[in-house]
């Protein structure tokens, strides 16, 4: 670019420079940062059909639970016995303090819920996750409406 315009077009030395500078920054903005996007996009279809997972770089924490929807957790440990459930009101970021949940309490009492049913709605709702945490061995049944 710089010969062109140096070259082709005759401009002056300091004004080609300048002109190279600002088409990088406003190229930088403009082109590559799309351009990017556009080839995570691609790649995660090309994921997608040969059935591998989404790849992301945010924490899995944030992926599952930030959305706009209703989520109502139900968090079991190994055992599959209930620790507690509710609809989720907040969750700190991945890079704060690793696993705190704010939860509002559900209309019916705790115990009321069991582990195969649990499994049972979770399995009817297409959005539904399940976060499977090895360290604190839990397991958090996400339901999204």
């Amino acid at each position: 670019m710089y010969w062109i315009l140096t070259t082709v077009l005759n401009y002056e030395i300091a004004l080609s420079i300048v002109l190279v500078l600002l088409f990088d920054v406003v190229g930088t903005i403009l082109i590559i940062a799309p351009l990017a996007k556009g080839i995570d996009y691609v790649i995660n279809i090309i994921r997608r059909i040969f059935g591998q997972s989404y790849a992301e770089n945010r924490e899995t924490r944030d992926y599952i639970f930030n959305t706009n929807k209703i989520q109502t957790l139900f968090v079991f440990d190994f055992d599959n016995n209930l620790i507690t459930c509710g609809y989720l009101d907040y969750q700190q970021s991945g890079d704060n303090n690793y696993f705190d949940l704010a939860l509002i309490p559900l209309d019916a009492p705790e115990n009321q819920y069991s582990f195969e049913q649990v499994v049972e709605e979770t399995s009817k709702h297409k959005d539904s996750r399940i976060l499977v945490d090895f360290e604190k061995k839990i397991k958090i049944y996400i339901l999204r409406y």
